[in-house]
């Protein structure tokens, strides 16, 4: 059976809101909105059932539901996007699980990046991939007809491509023009804050349509300023003025609240005023307005400060960082059923249901033994470096036959795909058990826990971090990979630093040169006459090939004086040479330092973190090493 994994980040806004609306951008020409991805993310699975029924799974909601078929979903609420989407693409035959890190209401674009994940993963299960602004234009159309009210368009392309980016909103068709603006100086410039008030940004964005509809002044007047203020906030950005940024951040916020009544709360007021006594430049809610999430910009020096300020208030600061990338898209072949263990997220098991019990053929004589094969999705996110890794794992561990009792403590990785899994028995071996059935099974059963806090404690994430250079590690990259990074940044730091002593240098040079100059005039105006040969200077240095001699590492001259004076001003250039030498070696010695200076973190998963994705009683003589 085939299925499809999709996941995207979801976003934080940083201007131009509500003009994405189509058509209030016509009226304001220039008007753009500005976004950047977010380390928090949506996912859906999408699975062959093997029949007509549909089976859903939100995760964030515990909400778990099988219908016999697609039309089945019409009535429910609580799908209706995904019906509206199985419509879209006339597909049934499905298990669908989708979950997202983003909390409800936060205005972080949750329900659209999930919506892309969706429509992406359904696309591709019925073989006809949607991408890009196709994609775009299809969740936004989808989420139009299930409002019933003006969807917007911006939440939809940090999900699909990621980063910091201006949406242009032009008639006829908006253009995406990335921000080069490394995130990493985003990152030490942000902070994101969760107001514990959930929002809903139809109702906002449609008083506002509305007013703008009726001509209201207010409203027309305040969107105009908005569209001006995202523009500031883009060129700010391109430029790297994030004090600039800031400012405008605090601007559009100013002129968001007035349009309309109900855009702020006490609980966001109280954020951006903790925020900005604390040291902030600025802040603004994300979305709509209303609650959820407020986005603030300020110097790296007082984030702690910032972050301790809003420690004080109702809500928490936010775990998400900037994200560079946008959707990924993990499809397989999952051709061997109920059997098969291949890579990446099952739907989990029912909590009622009993645990399903395989044999294993083949291995040495003798008779069956219990064991558990349990196999889990650990979710590791380190928020600061942005990685984001999952693994599946899986284990099998030996279970007592005497009393039930799962012994994690022996726990080994395994492959189930290099054993002969079947549903009945070898009838060559005979069962080893002095326990009931039932026992046996509720031993089991109840071990699930054990096997959670057995991943916990095996499957931890090492993250290397470089804090003088500000970089992290890639997934699976090692010490010594990370340091060579670490080096070859040095390299690149060095070169800024050996233009600005070469610039340094050359002005010392030039001032002994002039220096030389001046005295001979001094002489030849003494001595009022100057045959040929002692027209110019009798120091005969070459100052240019001294200068690059030093650059280059090389002795200053490359001849021996001539005279007592240009003895003097060798020995001046060779006290030069040695400043620099010394000077550089210092840089060097510094920034090699830095790059040494490594440490490591550790994350382990958080039990939230760990999904428990297959869980079965397996009967085998031996299972190998």
């Amino acid at each position: 059976m085939k299925k499809v994994i999709v996941r995207a980040p979801v976003r934080a806004d940083l201007a131009g809101g509500t003009l994405d609306l189509w058509p209030l951008y016509l009226f304001h020409p220039g008007a753009r909105t500005v976004n950047v991805a977010i380390s928090y993310y949506a996912e859906t699975e999408v699975v062959h059932s093997g029949d007509e029924s549909i089976e859903i799974y939100l995760v964030g909601q515990q909400y778990r539901r099988r219908y016999a078929s697609p039309r089945d979903l019409a009535g429910d609420p609580k799908v209706a996007l995904i019906h509206r989407a199985l419509e879209h693409f006339r597909a049934g035959g499905l298990r669908i699980t989708t979950r997202t890190d983003a909390p409800r209401g936060s205005g972080l674009g949750g329900s659209s990046a999930l919506a892309i994940t969706l429509v992406r993963a359904l696309s591709e299960i019925v073989d006809h991939p949607v991408e890009g602004e196709d994609l775009i234009a299809l969740v936004r159309d989808l989420e139009t007809r299930l409002l019933g009210l003006p969807a917007g368009i911006q939440d939809c392309y940090p999900p699909v491509y990621g980063g910091l980016g201006a949406l242009h909103l032009n008639p006829g068709a908006p253009s995406r023009h990335t921000i080069p603006l490394p995130l990493s100086e985003l990152t030490d410039h942000m902070v994101l804050h969760y107001s514990g008030i959930a929002r809903f940004s139809g109702t906002n964005n449609w008083q506002m349509y509305k007013r703008h509809v009726d001509g209201d002044l207010a409203v027309t007047e305040g969107l105009d300023r908005i569209a001006a203020i995202s523009v500031a906030m883009e060129r700010a950005l391109a430029s790297g003025d994030l004090e600039a940024a800031g400012a405008a951040l605090a601007e559009e916020w100013e002129a968001r609240k007035a349009l309309i009544e109900g855009i702020s709360t006490p609980e966001i007021d109280a954020a951006i005023s903790a925020a900005r006594n604390a040291g902030a430049w600025g802040g603004k809610v994300c979305g709509a307005g209303g609650g959820g999430c407020v986005v603030l910009l300020g110097p790296p020096d007082r984030r702690e400060a910032i972050t301790r300020a809003l420690a004080a208030v109702p809500g928490r600061v936010v775990d998400a960082v900037p994200a560079a990338n946008g959707l990924t898209v993990d499809a397989s072949d999952d051709s061997q059923a109920s059997f098969s263990f291949v890579r990446g997220r099952l739907m989990a098991r029912p909590p009622e249901a009993q645990l399903e019990q395989l044999f294993v053929y083949g291995g040495a004589s003798g008779d069956y033994k219990p064991f558990l094969l349990a196999e889990g999705v650990v979710t590791h996110s380190e928020p600061r470096s942005g990685v984001h890794q999952t693994l599946v794992r899986s284990f099998v561990a030996p279970i007592e036959p005497s009393d039930g009792k799962v012994l994690w403590h022996h726990g080994t990785p395994m492959d189930p795909e290099l054993l002969d899994i079947r549903a009945v028995p070898d009838p060559r071996h005979k069962l080893e058990i002095s326990i009931s059935p039932e026992a046996l099974m509720q031993g089991a059963t109840q071990s699930e826990e054990s096997f959670r806090q057995f991943l916990e404690e095996r499957e931890r994430l090492h993250i290397f971090h470089n804090p003088a250079f500000g970089f992290y590690s890639e997934v699976h990259e090692d010490r010594e990979a990370f340091l060579g990074r670490c080096l070859e940044e040095v390299t690149r730091r060095l070169e800024p630093e050996v233009e600005r002593l070469e610039t340094t240098f050359r002005r010392r040079i030039d001032q002994l040169r002039e220096r030389s100059e001046r005295e001979q005039r001094e002489i030849e105006a003494k001595e009022k006459t100057v045959d040929e040969e002692g027209s110019g200077s009798d120091v005969n240095v070459a100052w240019g090939q001294a200068l690059y001699n030093i650059t280059s590492g090389k002795p200053a001259t490359s001849d021996g004086p001539h005279s007592l004076r240009e003895t003097d001003y060798v020995e001046n250039i060779a006290q030069i040479q040695k400043s620099w030498d010394k000077e550089l070696d210092a840089l060097r010695e510094e920034l090699n330092a830095k790059a040494r200076s490594i440490e490591e973190i550790i994350v382990t998963a958080s039990p939230r973190n760990i999904e428990v994705t297959k869980f079965l009683i397996l009967w085998a003589t031996e299972l190998p090493a």
